[in-house]
């Protein structure tokens, strides 16, 4: 893997940058990059650094730099998860969803290019192997599918940010600009405007349900490899769009789907889900603070589905979220404290024994010492290096699979309680452990889903998926001390650069 990764660097390096507004900077004939398997891998390789860069980010000194994990960050802060420091005007206004000119024209608008820049490094690898791939034919449908992948992961995260209430069932509000071609730079003449939301969810799902046939059936490998897409990956990927696309109308079509998907994942067998409660500390979210080398972490947890390696090239590509440990841009408030269960490793310890390490803790003890802060990503900003940034893992899929039975049903089961328990127990030291949940503690559906949800929370807190949670189903944003945030600034606005340079064909949100 390290020679591709190598090759994949210096041909990051001839491709230059692209946005959505500038034109890129190939130097390299798309012919000689794609009729080769090894070059056409290492462009595609190319597009999952982009992508990472675009959701989670990467270390300021890289050539392939994008801003810090906005897009990833957006799932959590603007919830009780985290609270903005107040110095810190960025993180304040994806709170308060009151961005200035300042905000437009800074990471805004670098989130959004950087999205944009993903998708057009997968739509070259789709146009150039189609026309130029001049190798093992079933590859080329594999590099085309895992291009595919990219392109509909990377809109459905920019949907789910700046589509007008897409997660609210309004279909015909403005969802993205739909870029299906290689971008050949700005032109006046030809200006494409937003699709609906409607539109934008079709297409994201015809790239994932088209591409999965293509793609190896199951991972292969150490979890190391887990960075590319194989068809439980596309399968989970699924059952959060459709769980997510389908909540808030309740429609019944689409929550089935997402149930199928996430039983496919669960059935296939791929993925292992431990009940050890060391499982988090010791392989999900291992301590990695730099040392000499770079080293990988020693094990990584077998549930992991779909992740960013923070060591894919030891040297030269550090890469994942690195600015929760110091607490100066946010930090995690009392109110997620208190919202654990005493012992659970999740959550903080509160009982005052040195009972062991749990994710939420102090972090630095020398920046803002009196607050605590996320302990699955431990390392220091003050250096160039991060931590593994996982994208969807088992834990998810099982309460998507519980949320979705219940919510198809309308009956709660002991099969979608089994999934809620194997989550809920496994945080737990053994001999401490809560009672199990039977099918008799819950009223009603309802009360089965509250629990359902905190138990998201609690699992997957600061993993970039609360936000959009909230917005499914219909809680409010915002708390006491800054107020409601009205529904309609629920999304972020689209940065004001691209509606002056396409002189308002591209069009506003409503909220803003």
């Amino acid at each position: 893997m390290n020679k591709i990764y190598t090759l994949l660097l210096s041909m990051l390096v001839v491709f230059g940058s692209c946005e959505l507004d500038l034109a890129p900077e190939n130097t390299m004939v798309d012919e000689t990059v794609y009729r080769n398997a090894n070059t056409a891998e290492a462009a595609l390789l190319g597009a999952y650094v982009r992508l990472n860069c675009a959701i989670a980010g990467a270390p300021n000194d890289q050539n392939y730099y994008a801003n810090i994990g906005y897009m990833y960050l957006y799932g959590d802060v603007g919830t009780d998860n985290l609270k903005a420091q107040s110095t810190s005007t960025d993180v304040l206004a994806m709170e308060t969803s009151q961005y200035t000119d300042t905000q437009h024209e800074g990471f805004l608008l670098d989130v959004w290019r950087n999205g944009y820049n993903a998708i057009d490094y997968a739509n070259n690898i789709i146009r150039g192997v189609t026309e130029y791939g001049a190798y093992d034919e079933t590859l080329m449908r594999q590099h085309i599918a895992e291009a595919r992948f990219i392109r509909g992961y990377v809109y459905f995260q920019l949907l789910q940010l700046f589509g007008d209430q897409a997660l609210m069932g309004n279909d015909e509000g403005l969802g993205l600009v739909m870029r299906l071609d290689p971008y050949d730079g700005y032109d006046p003449d030809i200006i494409i405007t937003r699709s609906t939301n409607a539109q934008t969810w079709e297409q994201i799902i015809t790239d994932l349900t088209e591409c999965v046939n293509d793609l190896p059936e199951s991972p292969s490998g150490t979890v190391t490899e887990r960075v590319r897409a194989t068809q439980p990956v596309v399968w989970a990927l699924l059952s959060r769009v459709y769980l997510y696309k389908g909540t808030y109308t309740n429609n019944q079509e689409e929550l089935a789907l997402a149930r199928d998907y996430a039983q496919q994942v669960i059935n296939s067998n791929a993925y292992t889900f431990s009940n050890d409660r060391s499982e988090y500390l010791t392989n999900l979210f291992p301590y990695n603070v730099y040392s000499e080398g770079f080293t990988q972490p020693t094990n990584r947890s077998s549930e992991i589905i779909f992740f960013q390696s923070s060591r894919l090239v030891e040297e030269e590509y550090q890469s994942g979220i690195y600015q929760y440990y110091s607490k100066n841009s946010f930090y995690v408030p009392d109110a997620m404290r208190s919202y654990y269960e005493s012992g659970d490793i999740r959550g903080y310890n509160d009982t005052g024994s040195e009972e062991g390490d749990y994710l939420l803790a102090q972090g630095s003890s020398t920046s803002n010492p009196t607050l605590i802060t996320s302990m699955k990503y431990t390392s220091d900003n003050t250096q160039d290096y991060g931590n593994d940034v996982i994208y969807m893992r088992l834990a998810e899929v099982k309460l998507t699979y519980a949320e979705a039975l219940a919510r198809c049903n309308n009956v709660v089961t002991q099969e979608a309680v089994d999934q809620l328990n194997d989550i809920h127990q496994r945080a737990f030291a053994d001999g401490s452990k809560p009672e199990l949940y039977t099918t008799g503690d819950f009223a009603s559906v309802n009360d089965f889903l509250e629990a359902v949800l905190r138990e998201r929370n609690r699992e997957l807190a600061y993993e970039g998926l609360h936000r959009w949670d909230i917005i499914r189903t219909n809680n409010a944003l915002g708390d006491e001390t800054m107020g409601a945030v009205p529904s309609n600034q629920w999304n972020a606005p689209v940065p004001n650069y691209e509606i002056t340079i396409s002189e308002g064909a591209i069009q506003q949100n409503s909220g803003y």
